[in-house]
C-alpha cells in the first residue's frame, strides 16, 4: 500500500486523515488485509500505524513509481511473485475490486482498472508481477516517473469496474465527497 505522497493539493499528510473513523492509510491496509496474508506500507514518512510492515521508498522524491519499485524490491526479498499496489488516497476501493483486478492479471505483467480521464487506467490500484521490476528501475534511472507509462510499456491489461470506486482524495473537497459516499453506504 502506498502512503508516501507529498499531499501538496491536500495541504497536510492525507495518509493520516480520518475518513469514516479511520485514517486513509489504515482503511487501505485493512482492505488489502482482507485479500492478502501480508500487507506492506510503502512510505518515506513515519508510519501512521505499526500493525503492518513499513518499507521506505527506495528513491526519495520520485513519486508513486518509486513506491512501486520499493514494493517490488520487498516482494523479491520475500520471494513473492509480485505485488498489489493500492494508494491510500483511493478510499472507496474494496476487497472485491482488489480481487477482480488480481483475477484479470492472468499471464500479463500488470493489471489495473479502467478509470475516467487520462491516463485511462488506475496504476495505483493495480497488480504488478515481479518481472516489472527491471522496467520500473530503468524508467526511474531515466527520470521517468509516470506509473501509467510503465503500465503501457509492459502491455498491462485493464478491467472495467464501477468508475465511482476510484475517487482520489487529493483535496479536502475530495475528502468530503468520499465521506458523503461512505455515509450513503455506496462505498
Amino acid at each position: 500500500m502506498l502512503a508516501g505522497g507529498e499531499s501538496r493539493r491536500y495541504g497536510s499528510d492525507k495518509a493520516g486523515e480520518h475518513l469514516a473513523g479511520k485514517p486513509l492509510a489504515v482503511r487501505a491496509a485493512e482492505t488489502l488485509a482482507r485479500v492478502f496474508k501480508q500487507v506492506v506500507i510503502v512510505s518515506s514518512r513515519e508510519p501512521t500505524t505499526t500493525e503492518w510492515l513499513h518499507v521506505p521508498d527506495a528513491r526519495e522524491g520520485c513519486g508513486p513509481l518509486a513506491g512501486i519499485e520499493a514494493a517490488l524490491l520487498r516482494a523479491r526479498e520475500l520471494r513473492r511473485d509480485g505485488v498489489f499496489v493500492l494508494a491510500c488516497d483511493l478510499p472507496l476501493v474494496d476487497d472485491a475490486t482488489v480481487r477482480a483486478v488480481v483475477g484479470s492479471l492472468k499471464s500479463r505483467l500488470t493489471a489495473a482498472p479502467v478509470r475516467e480521464g487520462a491516463p485511462g487506467m488506475e496504476p495505483l490500484c493495480a497488480a504488478y508481477r515481479l518481472e516489472c521490476l527491471p522496467f520500473v528501475s530503468r524508467a526511474l534511472d531515466r527520470g521517468e516517473l509516470a506509473a501509467h507509462a510503465l503500465f503501457e510499456s509492459v502491455g498491462g491489461v485493464t478491467i472495467r469496474l464501477p468508475m465511482g470506486l476510484f475517487l482520489n482524495v487529493n483535496t479536502p473537497e475530495d475528502h468530503e465527497r468520499a465521506a458523503a459516499v461512505l455515509k450513503d453506504g455506496a462505498g
